[in-house]
Order: structure tokens, then sequence, then C-alpha cells
């Protein structure tokens, strides 16, 4: 057939092009009796229904000699999206969950200064020094909201002035992750006797603050 041919009755649509037929059912299943196809054809039958695609088999068993193909609309809209393939596994979930506890930590333990206000705390220095005191450890940040860094308030005295020890301390820690290390700040430690990090380094008790660090290290190797 050199082009498409379409026909309507009252129960499908019938289309028939170069490579094929296809009938969409409309409402009950018409007899087929009439249709007369090549003997190659390909013939494609569409229906909502999976109770009509069984009586057009059963009622135009004639043709069965031809190559008939039959889908149904509602099974194949239920398995285009298998749901289950994006729940998150057990070891996601565990991520998802320290991220949250960290949060609260912080939220807690006084929230977090933006750069702008670090710079000022910090007597104006640069966007650069900043960094610098991040990478080298001796300033935590930690991912804030659109992913701009932000940085815990715990770490600074009530001067302004970053706690002593945070390097040594950091460098101690099994974990470079920031927000292990803001935990690790933030919570009682049985290992200090039940007092949190961040209060001892204030006090100026940097190597028992590091020594605990350092056990913690021990203990997940």
């Amino acid at each position: 057939m050199s082009k498409a041919q379409s026909k309507r009755s009252g129960t499908e649509d019938l289309s028939v092009h170069e490579d094929g037929v296809m009938m969409v059912l409309k409402q009950k299943p018409a007899a087929l009796k009439s249709l007369a196809l090549p003997a190659d054809a390909q013939v494609a039958i569409v229906s909502k229904s999976v109770t009509a695609l069984q009586k057009v088999r059963e009622q135009n068993k004639q043709l069965t000699g031809q190559a008939f193909r039959f889908f149904s609309e509602a099974a194949k809209k239920t398995a285009v999206v298998n749901k289950d393939a994006f729940a998150p596994d057990a070891r996601a979930l565990a991520v998802l969950e320290g991220v949250r506890i960290a949060q609260e930590d912080l939220r807690r333990s006084g929230g977090a200064y933006d750069l702008d206000q670090v710079r000022t705390l910090l007597r104006g220095i640069s966007r650069q020094a900043v960094d610098k005191r991040v990478q080298e450890g001796s300033l935590l940040a930690v991912p804030g909201p659109s992913n701009h860094r932000s940085f815990p308030t715990l770490q600074f005295n009530v001067d302004g002035t970053v706690v002593e020890g945070l390097k040594s301390v950091q460098e101690a820690l099994p974990t470079n992750n920031p927000w292990t290390v803001l935990n690790f700040l933030a919570q009682p430690d049985d290992r200090l006797g039940g007092r949190k990090p961040i209060d001892l380094l204030r006090e100026g008790k940097v190597e028992l603050v590091v020594e605990a660090a350092r056990r913690m290290a021990q203990q997940g190797a």
C-alpha cells in the first residue's frame, strides 16, 4: 500500500499503513471476518480492556494464521515505571539519617555563620584566607543551603576568635567529613567523662580532646 488509509465505525478505528495494521478498539470488539489483509501483514490490536482483547481472539479464530499482536493500554501504563527501583536502600537511608542528625546538632549548638559574617568576626580577612583555614583544618565549614558553605558558631569564642586546637582535633579524627567532625564536637563523649569536646576546647584542654579523637579513630579501625 502506498499510503496510510483510515476508516471509522462505532466501535473501532482501523488504520492501514505500509508496514501493517493498527486497530484501536473503542467500545465492544467487532468481528474481523470482513478484514482482508495481505499474507505478510502485521496487525496490532490495542484496547484498554483485557477482556475485549480476549473476545477478539475468540470471535476471529479464522485470522489466527495472521501475525496478530495484542496490547492492553492498562497493562502498559502499570509497567512503565517500577517505583521500587527508586526506593533508597538501607545504606542510603543511613547516610540521609546521618546528615539529618548532624543538622540537628548544628541547630542545637547555635546554628552557623555565613561567609561574610565569618569574615567580619575574623577582622575582615579575605575569602582566600577563609578558604585556607578551612583546608588546613583550623576552621570548620559544612555544606549549607544551596550548597553555600556555613560555619558552625560553636567553634567561635565569645570574642569572635576560633577555639584553639581545632586543627589538631580534625587531624586526629578518622574522617574529614565536616558533619562527622561537627557531631564529635557537639555530642557528650564518654571518653571525656560525658562532657562535650567543644566545651573542653574552650577551656584550653586541647590534649584531652585530641586524645579522645585518637581513641575514636582506634576504635573505628
